[in-house]
């Protein structure tokens, strides 16, 4: 026998199993057959449908994040967004509000300690929420770092154990993202609160009031701050303001 009559019987034999798995098992069920046919086809396309759905949810929330970005209301828009939506956007919506509210505080300390430790509580309570909702590791590290600079913010408005809890929020970063940009503002930042000046400053601030405080001669530097990822405070930065000999009037 031949190879080529050999493989002609084995697709006889080939074909007379598939007639007899029909005549035997197929056909008699060929209606329970074609249900779950139908059911196979409309899960799938259930679940296509739902990952447009939830594609095109997201791209609405994210217009309703820039559109908070850019309203009047800021805060009270994102934390509508924050709110509603959920996943990524939400997440940044939090994050978000929260860097605003640290920036906000930090420019009142010097101004409205009152108002300034509100914000700043807020914006650790923000921060605390989105490291609990993500794990990206982008916004930990960005709401680690907000953290960090809310403590220490909250150190130079009022007496207390924020500087301690700063201290352990910066090492915290240190320690998880030694190697990257984050990990090192966090290694900086840390190496400039634990020095006694800086800490003597810090300690000096939150005993003064407004109406006692004298800055005249102070030039007080917090870094700057974007919408995004805000620079360490930097209250080590704190420096006596000199004037250029050449820059002094002359006196007549």
């Amino acid at each position: 026998m031949d190879s080529k009559h050999r493989h002609e019987l084995e697709q006889n034999e080939l074909a007379k199993w598939i007639v007899a798995q029909y005549e035997d098992w197929i056909r008699p069920n060929s209606s329970w057959l074609g249900y779950v046919v139908l059911g196979v086809l409309i899960v799938v396309a259930v679940l296509i449908g739902i990952a447009r759905l939830n594609t095109w949810n997201q791209n609405i929330a994210w217009q309703q994040y820039y559109a908070a970005l850019h309203s009047e209301q800021a805060d009270v828009d994102l934390e509508l967004v924050a709110q509603s939506s959920s996943g990524i956007v939400g997440v940044q919506a939090r994050l978000t509000l929260a860097q605003r509210q640290l920036s906000e505080g930090c420019s009142l300390v010097f101004t409205d300690k009152k108002e300034a430790i509100v914000l700043l509580e807020k914006a650790v309570t923000s921060f605390q929420q989105v490291q609990k909702t993500t794990r990206d590791s982008l916004l930990l590290q960005q709401a680690g770092l907000g953290l960090g600079q809310c403590w220490e913010t909250l150190a130079a408005a009022r007496v207390g154990d924020d500087l301690a809890k700063a201290e352990a929020e910066y090492l915290k970063i240190a320690d998880r993202w030694g190697e990257g940009f984050t990990g090192k503002q966090a290694q900086k930042q840390l190496a400039l609160i634990k020095q006694p000046t800086t800490q003597e400053i810090i300690k000096l601030m939150a005993t003064k009031t407004i109406e006692d405080a004298e800055t005249d001669d102070i030039d007080i530097k917090f870094g700057g701050f974007n919408d995004l990822v805000p620079e360490p405070i930097g209250f080590g930065a704190l420096e006596p303001e000199t004037v250029p000999e050449e820059q002094k009037p002359v006196e007549e």
